[in-house]
């Protein structure tokens, strides 16, 4: 791979990149034949493992470190196996668990030829962690070897990259793609250009993640980007679209739900102590994460940008590129709630600027209560919001969506249920739509 030829690639193709399979299936079709794929998490296999499948000369590794897994509820080896067994994949991709440092040395004991090409880092682990893991891959790195970054929305992670490229300069960050993912970086590592390049400089200007307000061995708290900002009013004002996806769409979202209950997991705050007990203080439903519906979810977002603007319009907002959908799907059952927050009160969700709530459930509706209540408020960060005596309520419809302003204060009131059955929960798939990241 030819340093010209990867700039002209990265400019040409990625600004159509519309998932992270395209992203890796564009990584592996530039992967040269003497050279592997490397995963560092199980997070995001069923990408990588799709992938695969279009290239059938291409080896891979996934390797993970049970210590550091984040995930709630995390995938099993046994699944991922089943899974490689299931697309045939066994003589092409290696699962390895253990410590990352021991089993790459044992990777390349085996293997002293082989270096890796693409290497995609989607644990999320510390500032530290990350940062020394990035130094040892230097080791087994070829040149030219693309490196791929998820969780950049973290400014820990997002600073451990700009570190990185600052102890050896050998790392370049080439593109920022915030939509995929948790927030991709995607780095080069060019032994050859050992100097940091106008871009790399740009982007160090660009996405630092504010000055430094503590640090200790595992984590790193940032000061809010620009936090003197003026005083602003945003109006509980909401747009709500009936019958927003074709019936059977709608149905088919409720029956995913539905079967995929045993991938739902306690929703968290983004509170510094973020355990499910502190969490109930402030919320009670189930979460889906966007991996378990991308389907669906690529139906949604496209559907949601094509009436965008005309949103935009009639909020009183200006329209914007919108560089990042994050979505979830929620299961509130009986007793649940969502106390009075906004969802842009925090580093990783300051990009948020627009809020869109979908509703599916059974008919007739089988719950009473899960209203969206929105407040008049007034901020001005890095205050607390100032709550307005004016609101206004969403009754939950089915197949419907809702779009409100992101700084705006709102709450779930609670939600009855006679039957206490997850199937007859109040379903919603919400949407944040942001035009620039902040970490």
């Amino acid at each position: 791979m030819q340093r010209q030829d990867l700039a002209q690639d990265l400019a040409l193709e990625l600004e159509q990149t519309q998932s992270l399979t395209q992203l890796l299936d564009w990584a592996l079709a530039r992967l040269p034949a003497q050279q592997i794929f490397c995963q560092i998490g199980w997070e995001e296999s069923a990408a990588i493992l799709q992938a695969m499948l279009r290239y059938t000369e291409k080896l891979a590794v996934i390797l993970r470190d049970p210590l550091q897994n984040s995930s709630e509820k995390p995938i099993s080896t046994e699944d991922i196996q089943t899974q490689i067994s299931q697309l045939g994949l066994e003589e092409r991709v290696l699962l390895l668990e253990g410590s990352v440092p021991a089993l790459l040395a044992d990777l390349w004991h085996w293997f002293p030829e082989t270096q890796i090409g693409v290497c995609f880092q989607t644990e999320l682990t510390d500032y530290r962690t990350h940062l020394l893991r990035s130094l040892l891959l230097r080791n087994y790195l070829a040149d030219l070897a693309l490196y791929l970054v998820n969780h950049c929305r973290y400014g820990a992670i997002a600073q451990a990259n700009l570190d990185l490229m600052g102890v050896d300069p050998s790392f370049h960050l080439q593109k920022i793609l915030p939509n995929l993912g948790q927030g991709i970086h995607l780095l080069t590592w060019d032994p050859q250009h050992k100097v940091l390049t106008e871009q790399d400089l740009a982007y160090i200007q660009t996405i630092g993640p504010g000055s430094l307000l503590s640090a200790n061995p595992v984590s790193l708290t940032f000061a809010q980007p620009d936090p003197s900002e003026p005083t602003r009013f945003y109006p509980c004002k909401y747009i709500k679209l009936d019958n927003f996806l074709p019936q059977e769409i709608n149905q088919a979202i409720l029956q995913h739900a539905i079967t995929h209950q045993d991938k739902f997991v306690p929703s968290r705050s983004y509170s510094k102590n973020n355990t499910e007990a502190e969490s109930l203080k402030f919320r009670r439903s189930l979460r889906l994460d966007f991996a378990h519906f991308q389907e669906y979810g690529a139906l949604l977002r496209e559907k949601i940008a094509a009436v965008a603007p005309q949103i935009f319009a009639e909020l009183g907002i200006e329209n914007f590129d919108i560089q990042i959908f994050e979505m979830e799907m929620i299961a509130s059952y009986d007793s649940c709630y969502f106390v009075p927050h906004i969802d842009n009160s925090y580093l990783q969700t300051a990009f948020r600027q627009v809020s869109c709530v979908y509703y599916f459930h059974k008919e007739p509706k089988p719950y009473r209560g899960g209203e969206l209540r929105i407040y008049d408020t007034q901020r001005r960060k890095p205050h607390p919001p100032i709550l307005y005596g004016a609101y206004d309520e969403v009754i939950p419809t089915n197949n419907s969506i809702v779009f409100f302003l992101s700084s705006c204060l709102h709450e779930i009131l609670p939600v009855f249920s006679h039957s206490q059955a997850f199937a007859d929960s109040r379903f919603t798939v919400n949407t944040w739509l942001g035009s620039k990241q902040f970490t």
